[in-house]
């Protein structure tokens, strides 16, 4: 339920109270939901066809589902408006034309700059709000006559005009430059690099989830906010490996693999650049050395390894192991996946750490019994 600061400040603590990867996902849904609907738009200015339509429509009925999902209500209603709008035009009871477009274009552009500024500020202008649902509300109940561009020129010029002169004729910008917290700016990384691979849904999320308990069962030999940076970069690098070698699904040859390897050289060196990570970045570093000596890239061998590092081995052994593959035919069982893994302890993982590990899977076994 959305309370009022003041008569014109609008909040949504419900919202705002929610995961950091939440509003992130909604930011990004929104944001690609509004760049169709434009495209849309844009189109249909030059004689695109009724599929475009269809596709405005789709647009729009996003937008206002993902403020559904998230409570926002009062932008539920503005937006019900605007697809009420489109609707009309959808089922042919009106005609598209030009001043529609350049109208539903505005109301978009001031309904993100609203959402960013909430976001951005926990508050927004509630008088900005109700001034768009009116005159969406008057322009969706036009009677018999139909909707015509002489109405929409002026709700233009109206909306235009306020927009334009809302702060001292400064208009905001869409995109505030503004720098996001560092660990947030990491699992929207994060959450890209996943999206690389089709194999990888939520896979850093596994990660660090499961590095997080191991850490806290060995009793926190790794800083938990360093380690936490390191399970959401540690295959950041990958972003900057060739498509054609990423998803290859034959035999890398020695230069393919030696290109791969270079994975944990760019996502230290990532960490390095955002400051004050310095130990994420050697966890990153150290992920793929083997407990015996042989992993890469400086052949380091048992408590040569990071901690964080040594865990951070296991988990990410585990998920793949756990995760589909183009060349499985299933997902691997939890009890397959931690066989494996105690097959591998003094060679590729620490035994002690394997140890404690089994542990933690036996309760995650127990939790989904």
């Amino acid at each position: 339920m959305n309370t009022i600061a003041s008569v014109d400040s609008l909040t949504c603590p419900e919202f705002l109270a929610m995961e950091r990867s939440v509003i992130d996902d909604f930011v990004d849904c929104t944001r690609e939901a509004c760049e169709e609907a434009e495209a849309c738009i844009k189109e249909l200015n030059h004689q695109g066809g009724a599929s475009y339509l269809h596709r405005l429509f789709r647009a729009m009925h996003s937008l206002k589902g993902n403020c559904q999902m998230v409570g926002l209500i009062p932008f539920v209603e503005l937006l019900h408006r605007l697809e009420e709008i489109v609707a009309r035009v959808r089922a042919e009871q009106d005609i598209y034309f030009r001043e529609l477009g350049e109208f539903l274009l505005l109301a978009i552009d001031e309904i993100e700059d609203l959402l960013n500024e909430l976001i951005s500020h926990g508050c927004t202008s509630d008088v900005r709000r109700r001034q768009l649902y009116e005159l969406c509300d008057a322009l969706q109940k036009t009677g018999s006559g139909g909707l015509q561009p002489q109405q929409f020129k002026d709700a233009i010029d109206l909306l235009d005009g306020k927009v334009d002169n809302r702060d001292g004729n400064v208009k905001i910008p869409r995109v505030l430059l503004e720098l996001p917290d560092d660990l947030a700016m990491m699992q929207k990384i994060a959450r890209q690099i996943d999206r690389l691979n089709i194999y990888r849904k939520n896979r850093s999320e596994q990660t660090a989830q499961l590095t997080e308990a191991l850490n806290e069962a060995l009793g926190l030999p790794a800083n938990a906010r360093q380690l936490e940076a390191a399970s959401l970069m540690h295959d950041a690098g990958m972003a900057f490996i060739p498509h054609t070698i990423f998803n290859k699904e034959a035999g890398l040859s020695r230069e393919e693999l030696k290109i791969v390897q270079e994975h944990v050289i760019t996502g230290s060196q990532l960490l390095l650049r955002f400051g004050g990570w310095d130990e994420a970045a050697r966890m990153v570093l150290d992920h793929h050395e083997r407990f015996d000596g042989s992993g890469y890239p400086n052949g380091l061998s048992g408590q040569q390894i990071h901690p964080g590092a040594r865990m951070l081995a296991i988990v990410d052994a585990f998920c793949s192991v756990t995760n589909e593959r183009s060349d499985r035919s299933y997902r691997r069982s939890l009890l397959s996946a931690i066989s494996e893994i105690n097959a591998n302890r003094e060679t590729q993982f620490d035994p002690d750490m394997v140890d404690v590990f089994n542990d933690v899977v036996r309760k995650l076994l127990a939790r989904q019994t």
